[in-house]
């Protein structure tokens, strides 16, 4: 009897160490949130000022269809306290953009069909109208290169063309049956990038920034495609598919699918933003309350760092690295989130 008790014991004892030894410890995290900023407004895109390393941030504050002025917000990029705060008047604000060059800000009006010019030396604002009536406008992109902005238009199926030089509207570059949504320039190459959501094949369609000709039309097989990121050092494109939840990594040579990386189940990435110095991409992933960050040599997610909010947007700072990302807060009443209508700043541990 005490030699079956003793046998059995032994058994245990091993079969547990080997259980101990197979289990992977969870590896330390490497990122953190570093700063958290709560904003009286429905928070959407955001830029970063390279020249002052400051934060703008836009979003309706009172709702999309609130009849009051509205602002962006100027955060500190080293510790996020609002520092001031531009009244844009009752234009009711969504996309943005900033060229670091000309250090104008430029502020999309969804609602109003037309985009603000802030120069931010003067405060001087200007709007610039399209004409375009069934217009809804979605990102804002800038070529500092040739002093051009481009605007995507889901309601009225186009890419603006703006004169950044006088800030005033140009030509419009007309994509009907399309769906435009995420929009990005490679002004190296003079190329500018669309995703149309109308269609199940995902398409990138790829214009000449010299003539605005449509050059190219990439299948990204996923449905949905949002956001893209443009690595122009290796000319590559990460696209977000938000129905899909992947990233999609395009070669931005010939549109072929290098890779798609599966973010989890109903994962829904939005933004996401290539750190080009360490071969990264945060992406924003918004029924998941994270930002994720995927590493581009391998194509594999080694992190994620939750947010207690619904992350819609990110920019970097290229020179430390540091990542900001605006949470939006949940239309359903019931779902309290810590931090809905924040900025964060995500840094290296």
């Amino acid at each position: 009897m005490k030699l079956k008790s003793s046998v059995l014991f032994f058994s245990l004892l091993v079969a547990g160490s080997a259980f101990a030894q197979g289990r992977k410890e969870s590896p330390a995290p490497k990122y953190k949130i570093a700063s958290n900023q709560k904003i009286n407004a429905s928070l959407y895109q955001l830029a970063f000022n390279t020249a002052n390393d400051q934060i703008y941030v836009v979003g309706p504050k009172g709702g999309f269809k609130a009849e009051s002025d509205q602002y962006v917000y100027v955060l500190s990029g080293q510790n996020l306290a609002v520092v001031d705060s531009i009244n844009i008047g009752k234009n009711t604000p969504f996309g943005l953009a900033i060229n670091n060059t000309t250090q104008t800000l430029y502020v999309g009006h969804s609602l109003q069909q037309s985009i603000s010019a802030i120069d931010l030396k003067t405060k001087k604002q200007t709007l610039i109208p399209s004409g375009r009536e069934k217009s809804k406008i979605r990102e804002i992109a800038i070529d500092e290169k040739n002093n051009m902005v481009y605007v995507s238009d889901h309601g009225d199926p186009s890419i603006w063309v703006v004169d950044g030089a006088t800030n005033t509207y140009k030509k419009t570059i007309t994509a009907p049956g399309t769906s435009l949504l995420g929009l990005n320039v490679d002004q190296q190459r003079g190329r500018l990038y669309s995703s149309d959501s109308q269609t199940m094949e995902g398409n990138i369609l790829v214009y000449d920034t010299k003539d605005h000709k449509l050059v190219g039309k990439w299948k990204t097989w996923s449905y949905c495609p949002l956001n893209i990121a443009v690595d122009k050092s290796n000319n590559r494109l990460f696209v977000s598919q938000s129905n899909d939840n992947n990233i999609t990594v395009l070669d931005g040579k010939t549109g072929n699918i290098i890779n798609k990386i599966y973010l989890g189940y109903d994962a829904s990435p939005i933004g996401l933003v290539y750190d080009s110095k360490n071969d990264l991409v945060y992406v924003a992933n918004r029924n998941k309350k994270e930002v994720a960050i995927v590493n581009m040599k391998d194509y594999q997610v080694i992190e994620r760092v939750a947010t207690k909010g619904l992350p819609n947007t990110l920019v970097i700072n290229e020179k430390d690295g540091s990542v900001y990302v605006t949470n939006k807060s949940s239309r359903k009443a019931e779902e309290g989130l810590e931090n809905g209508d924040t900025v964060q700043k995500i840094t290296k541990i």
